[in-house]
């Protein structure tokens, strides 16, 4: 096993990579949220079917189902895109560097034949 270095580049890029698909699925967030309003609106609905508007703690209670699934979906979007773009910058940026050379004390001497 050898020494793991800070400019190790594949660990870095699997870093970024995980980064990246991380920020899609947060900056699907509103899609999660619109998840969240429809399971809320099937289960107020069938709240309304089942003892009408007798009931309105068992409908305020999937209202705020939809409410809390939303606004998640809404604050988890900015965060999700900023993470992606960071990521995918520091990506292409690393991908312009040169990779790290080894330091002295690991560099062999060739063999000669």
């Amino acid at each position: 096993m050898g020494v793991v270095y800070p400019g190790d580049l594949p660990m870095k890029r699997k870093l970024l990579v995980t980064g990246i698909v991380g920020g899609v699925i947060l900056a699907l967030g509103p899609l999660w949220g619109m998840l969240a309003v429809s399971i809320g609106m099937m289960g107020a609905f069938q709240t309304l079917a089942d003892s009408g508007i007798s009931d309105p703690h068992a409908l305020s209670g999937h209202i705020n189902m939809q409410l809390v699934g939303l606004s998640t979906g809404l604050i988890a979007c900015p965060v999700g895109i900023i993470l992606l773009t960071g990521c995918i910058v520091a990506l292409v940026l690393d991908k312009r560097q040169p990779p790290p050379s080894l330091p002295p004390s690991e560099v062999s001497a060739p063999v000669s034949s």
